[in-house]
């Protein structure tokens, strides 16, 4: 698989947070390609597909409300995301809910990114775990 980029699946509803995440990876981690699903269902029928495996999921709202920890497990057990890092977004950073997160197995539990500064932020810590990963 020569000439294949390691890859970041992006799970979110919303393209225009897409777009913006596109942009901090395209400026801060140029080693990486990030893949936008607009849910876990379409991740999930892309990975059955898929030739390869993504290095990082980041995961932004697109579970019901609630059932955030019911689908980590869920998406840690899925054989297209075992060796990825798995990062949780929210609006804020609870403790208890940051937590569950890491407890269940979750890489990281961050503040979904609004500025351009935070995005860089985010895009390297991201990028950082990955390499840790490895």
């Amino acid at each position: 698989m020569e000439g294949i980029k390691d890859w970041v699946a992006l799970l979110d509803e919303d393209e225009d947070d897409y777009l913006f995440w596109q942009h901090g990876f395209r400026s801060w981690a140029t080693h990486l390609e990030l893949h936008w699903f607009s849910s876990v269902h379409a991740f999930l029928s892309a990975a059955a597909l898929g030739k390869s495996n993504p290095v990082a999921l980041v995961i932004d709202g697109v579970v019901p409300r609630g059932e955030e920890s019911k689908w980590l497990s869920t998406m840690l057990l899925h054989p297209s995301c075992e060796k990825a890092c798995l990062i949780m977004l929210s609006a804020q950073l609870e403790e208890p809910q940051h937590q569950t997160y890491l407890n269940l197995g979750a890489t990281d539990h961050l503040i979904k990114p609004v500025t351009v500064e935070e995005l860089k932020s985010t895009v390297l810590r991201v990028s950082g775990h990955i390499a840790d990963k490895r």
